[in-house]
């Protein structure tokens, strides 16, 4: 065991694969290394992913740290976001009999393929022991579907729910737009062209025999785009298929934040459909 560095939790080019109570270890997508962090980021071993996850059975008994709940949720954010996008919502999880795995993966750098067998990578190596819950927010709920659909393992993951927060199972108009410029598929990279409208709705749908639920909560910011957004006949933002035709229980929100994951109710609302399996009555 060594002490190493402080580090920003590698947003950027580093992808999580293995979580245990919020230490994590991550691969490089540029040079293949591994390395683990603590709930600090602070960087204690590097090397190969076996030499990292020796290091942390080593911490776990040094710190004594407590064995994880039997249930667990992974959190994937939306496109060009990180996992810091997702720390209010899994604070406010954290309050849950489960683990909560809020996922990090570098959405500028690899396309939707490579994301999905990360996430199958992810769920293999946490090796869960109760229900798994999946919560997507924005483009993210492509990554879980792709991982379904190509994984012959899924049905062994006890994936008891599958929540998406202002999904885009319809894929993007506005990404199939830039598709076209040479300028924005260098610097949004390859998923830009996977979450195009004609990509996404190739994929096939989720599976009937999983919980599947929506939230529409419109922050201030998300409101405003799309209100001039739709002054332009060559987008729409609900391409057929619509993005409601992909659940059959949805919740709608409003909320006078700037930005949806930041709205207590939506948080509300999560937790109310992982413990119950649907929402909260409409009023």
């Amino acid at each position: 065991m060594k002490f190493a560095f402080f580090t920003l939790g590698g947003y950027f080019f580093w992808e999580d694969i293995y979580n245990y109570q919020g230490w994590v270890i991550q691969h490089n997508v540029r040079n293949s290394k591994y390395r683990l962090l603590d709930k600090h980021n602070i960087c204690r071993d590097s090397g190969t992913f076996e030499q990292c996850k020796t290091t942390l059975l080593k911490y776990i008994d040094a710190y004594e740290l407590q064995p994880p709940y039997q249930d667990t949720v992974i959190i994937l954010h939306g496109f060009a976001h990180t996992k810091k996008s997702l720390a209010k919502l899994c604070e406010s999880l954290s309050e849950l009999p489960a683990n909560i795995v809020p996922l990090n993966y570098p959405s500028l750098r690899k396309g939707l393929k490579y994301h999905a067998k990360m996430l199958d990578q992810l769920i293999e190596n946490l090796d869960i022991k109760g229900n798994l819950y999946i919560i997507n927010v924005g483009t993210s709920c492509l990554i879980t579907r792709q991982m379904i659909h190509n994984s012959a393992n899924y049905r062994s993951y006890n994936i008891a729910g599958v929540l998406d927060i202002n999904p885009s199972n319809s894929g993007s108009d506005l990404a199939e737009l830039l598709t076209d410029k040479k300028i924005f598929n260098f610097i949004l990279g390859p998923m830009l062209r996977d979450i195009s409208t004609p990509r996404a709705v190739r994929l096939p749908r989720l599976p009937a025999d999983i919980n599947h639920g929506i939230i529409f909560s419109s922050g201030i910011l998300r409101r405003t785009l799309k209100k001039h957004l739709a002054k332009f006949e060559s987008i729409t933002f609900d391409a057929p298929p619509t993005e409601r035709s992909y659940a059959e229980k949805i919740k709608d929100l409003e909320t006078s934040f700037l930005f949806s994951l930041k709205n207590q109710e939506l948080f509300d609302e999560c937790k109310t459909f992982l413990t119950t399996g649907d929402f909260s009555d409409q009023e």
